[in-house]
């Protein structure tokens, strides 16, 4: 017997989420922890950089796009966690938008000395990979969909 108060929509007629579309939520945490990681290692070494054994770090300007780089983007992290658990379609467009915003602020960091021609090029490839996964996937178009 079907429960008729379960309305079009509900967590029971929705796609799961499987496959390819959960290695890019786990991929999507671990870059959120890395950051937040990084982000709370700059601060600790700004205030005392002999703790990474250097005698200066970057400048204060230069730290502080980074830890509001680096947090913006883990809170478009949450954000990102929140539509695909929902099944939003906006899901595909915020990704989008979110690895382009990292690769982004992975040029102005690069701008800023922070960091290296090879950095910039081996942590920007997961979110080329990410961006291509989100745009050829037929599963990531049938999950968000609403």
């Amino acid at each position: 017997m079907k429960d008729e108060s379960i309305g079009v929509g509900s967590p029971w007629e929705r796609p799961p989420i499987r496959g390819w579309l959960i290695v890019y939520l786990v991929v999507l945490a671990g870059l959120a922890a890395h950051g937040l990681e990084l982000t709370v290692a700059s601060l600790i070494i700004a205030a005392d950089p002999s703790l990474a054994g250097l005698t200066s770090f970057v400048s204060a300007p230069a730290l502080i796009f980074y830890v509001i780089s680096n947090t913006l983007l883990i809170l478009y992290t949450v954000l990102l966690f929140v539509l695909i658990i929902r099944r939003k379609r906006s899901a595909i467009a915020h990704s989008i938008i979110f690895n382009a915003l990292s690769v982004a602020f992975l040029l102005g960091w690069h701008v800023l000395h922070m960091k290296s021609t090879l950095g910039v090029a081996i942590d920007a490839a997961p979110n080329i990979l990410l961006i291509a996964y989100i745009l050829a996937s037929e599963r990531v178009r049938q999950t968000l969909r609403r």
